[in-house]
């Protein structure tokens, strides 16, 4: 690796600071995400397994009168000493290899640097009356909060095809599956639909696994069936029809504005007699008062009820926005009762600093990020890095949506950086310009 050299960067102490600390203002806080509901949702555990192989028996039939062949085999016998017909099935394996490798590094600092004061009132607090202890947190924080954005990015649109990276749901929700050697194997097959760009109304193109789908149906009612067919698949698996589901094991995913299209065309579903796609009928009192209701739920962003069963609403609009008023979404099934379909996992970290303890690693948050220093001199720089990867043992209760057209007064917000509605200028690099010859 070449030599760091000391860049410009403000920085939380020294002579050329990030923010005013001589003045009376407080900080609220250096963390600039939080929790996210969906990562929550997931659900993460600490593993030191590479490889897991999990083998399925994915149906059981009567035996053919040939191999292979398609008329079914006679189970009734007229003699107790005849000979009987037995029975074929299906198997097909599924393996998950290695984990993701996610790094980020914060800025070069002077570490001559990282104590001095701008003014008598350092050290600073903030509101809650937790230090800011300098530079080392700041740039911990920094290229921690980057890696987040790359994994709340790679959750669902991340491929083992790109080096570094792991499957996401965009890889994993999906038709054509196959075993490790290369047989199909039809049955472990998500649902996927192409709304091709219509409105929640519905409309031409429209496709469920490659078939076509009618145009008088509108979003709410294939979203209904698929549910259904979701439902009913987990009814005929006897490991998890003994399950009691709670609210909650079945989410519905989409970016914020979607959510929005989606609870307005619901309530019209509901409400609106005729045509369910009346949007006049909105405008009423009992309509918006409906409307209102479906507000709240377990993740904030909304509930829906289909054939009585609570839908909680997951606002996500990280890799979900397509294009301008158009966004992918998930029904996903992420548990049934106590047993888990969907899972990330991360690789335990916490024997690195063991292994080689003059290397200077070490981890945090309960081993999930390693972290170290890179050196030069007296210049260092702070790196981090998380290796994670998603679990899906049970694609075929899971259903992507693609392709969704929503509109709305006003531009689709996005947390995402790297999204358009960020205004260009606000990317403009932050530089210490005070004492440019002295070294920051």
């Amino acid at each position: 690796m070449a030599d760091l050299t000391a860049g410009t960067y403000p920085s939380m102490s020294g002579c050329c600071g990030l923010f005013d600390m001589c003045s009376d203002q407080d900080l609220m806080s250096l963390s600039l995400q939080g929790t996210n509901k969906f990562l929550d949702w997931l659900g993460w555990e600490r593993t030191n397994v590479c490889l897991i192989k999990k083998n399925f028996i994915t149906w059981v039939r009567p035996e053919p009168t040939t191999p292979r062949g398609t008329v079914r085999s006679s189970g009734h016998i007229t003699d107790p000493c005849g000979v009987s017909h037995g029975v074929d099935w299906g198997m097909c394996d599924f393996t998950l290899e290695d984990f993701g490798f996610i790094r980020r590094h914060g800025p070069v600092r002077n570490a001559t640097r990282n104590d001095l004061k701008m003014c008598e009132l350092q050290p600073r607090y903030r509101l809650d009356g937790t230090p800011i202890t300098g530079d080392a947190e700041f740039d911990m924080r920094i290229a921690t909060e980057g890696i987040l954005q790359d994994l709340k990015r790679d959750v669902i649109t991340g491929s083992i095809l790109v080096g570094g990276s792991f499957d996401g749901l965009d890889a994993l929700v999906k038709t054509g599956y196959t075993d490790s050697l290369g047989h199909n194997c039809n049955m472990m097959d998500s649902i996927v639909i192409d709304w091709n760009s219509n409105t929640m109304a519905g409309g031409a193109g429209i496709t469920w696994n490659g078939a076509a789908v009618g145009i008088n149906f509108n979003f709410v009612s294939v979203l209904l069936a698929a549910i259904r067919a979701e439902l009913d698949r987990i009814s005929w698996s006897p490991t998890l029809s003994s399950q009691t589901m709670n609210v909650g094991d079945i989410v519905f995913v989409a970016p914020t504005a979607t959510l929005r299209c989606l609870l307005d065309s619901y309530t019209c579903w509901s409400v609106c007699p005729g045509d369910a796609s009346n949007p006049a009928v909105l405008l009423t009192y009992e309509a918006r008062a409906f409307r209102n209701s479906l507000n709240g739920g377990m993740f904030g962003a909304g509930r829906i009820f289909l054939d009585g069963f609570e839908v909680p609403l997951v606002a996500y609009d990280w890799g979900l926005t397509k294009g301008s008023g158009v966004a992918d979404a998930y029904l996903l099934t992420g548990h049934v009762g106590n047993i888990r379909t969907i899972s990330g996992q991360y690789q335990d970290l916490t024997g690195s600093p063991v292994a080689y303890p003059d290397a200077g690693y070490s981890v945090t948050d309960g081993g999930r990020f390693l972290t170290w220093l890179n050196r030069t001199q007296t210049c260092v720089q702070r790196e981090v890095e998380i290796h994670p990867r998603l679990l899906m043992w049970a694609p075929w209760a899971q259903t992507r949506f693609m392709n969704i057209a929503c509109a709305q007064p006003g531009p689709i917000l996005n947390p995402d950086p790297w999204t358009s509605w960020f205004p260009e200028t606000s990317f403009l690099t932050p530089a210490c310009i005070e004492n440019p010859a002295l070294p920051q």
